[in-house]
């Protein structure tokens, strides 16, 4: 454990150490009071019946307490816990000396840098892409209904903050639900979901680096993961998450396209160029 927070609520006293699982984490303020973690801030004050002063053994644990003030939350904190110590061994050492060096000036500024820095540790790529539909609830008439790509495109931005605040520090790196073969799982660096426009439509993704190239059936089996998680994992927690629009709640989904697919990059490249040439149609 990296820090130790005393959470005061009203003279309910609780200790916790960070990082912890965001839902334990929630179940233990529960004992203090309602949830609480996302509205704690870390202050020592007196003068407020709900607050957070921190505390820790380590030397690293004193160097990233200074990152933090009364603008910060409790989630803030162990959201940073939570990154530092997930951090693949390739970039672990070089992020704690900036840490103990203080070239850190935010949180942000940290999680930037250790999302930075594994991305750059994996020599190798493998990229898939999938279709991506659209729900619109509209609450008025109590209607649903499929949008086109016209629609998710004006959303662009929205979906993929969406995406990427879905794999948020306590989830760790996908690559960690990877179980099916010891040998791939081994390769893997990082793994993330994202949106990336091609052609002027807009399709899921997920970029995975490696140490080393993935043998045609390790890809395989890393392929129908991806699958997996789209439509039973990761992607079905996602598609339950509301996007608000003018005309309603829009919910993403990457599974539900007819005639659905997961291309790696070369396959992706030769189905968009047979759509431009009037070939397959989605």
């Amino acid at each position: 454990m990296l820090i130790t927070a005393i959470v005061n609520n009203r003279g309910n006293t609780l200790v916790v150490e960070l990082p912890h699982n965001r839902m334990d984490l929630e179940t233990k303020m529960y004992s203090i009071g309602d949830e609480l973690s996302q509205e704690v801030h870390i202050t020592d004050s007196p003068d407020l019946e709900i607050r957070a002063k921190l505390s820790a053994d380590s030397e690293i644990g004193l160097h990233l307490i200074n990152l933090f003030n009364d603008k910060h939350a409790l989630k803030d904190v162990n959201d940073v816990c939570q990154t530092v110590i997930n951090a693949p061994d390739e970039v672990k050492e070089a992020i704690e000396s900036d840490i103990l060096n203080d070239q850190y000036s935010t949180p942000d500024e940290l999680i930037e840098d250790v999302k930075k820095q594994t991305y750059e540790a994996g020599q190798y790529m493998e990229t898939f892409y999938f279709p991506l539909t659209g729900m619109l609830e509209d609450e008025e008439y109590y209607d649903e209904y499929e949008v086109g790509n016209p629609f998710l495109m004006d959303y662009k931005w929205d979906i993929s903050e969406l995406v990427e605040k879905e794999q948020n520090a306590d989830l760790g790196d996908m690559k960690d639900y990877f179980y099916d073969d010891d040998n791939a799982q081994a390769k893997m660096v990082t793994a993330r979901w994202g949106i990336a426009e091609k052609n002027g439509k807009l399709y899921g993704k997920v970029d995975i680096k490696l140490r080393e190239p993935f043998t045609a059936e390790e890809k395989e089996k890393v392929r129908d993961w991806v699958s997996g998680q789209n439509s039973d994992g990761f992607g079905e927690g996602l598609e339950q998450r509301p996007i608000e629009t003018e005309d309603g709640d829009l919910y993403v989904s990457m599974w539900g396209a007819d005639n659905y697919f997961i291309y790696d990059e070369n396959e992706m490249n030769e189905y968009l160029s047979q759509q431009q040439s009037g070939g397959m149609k989605l």
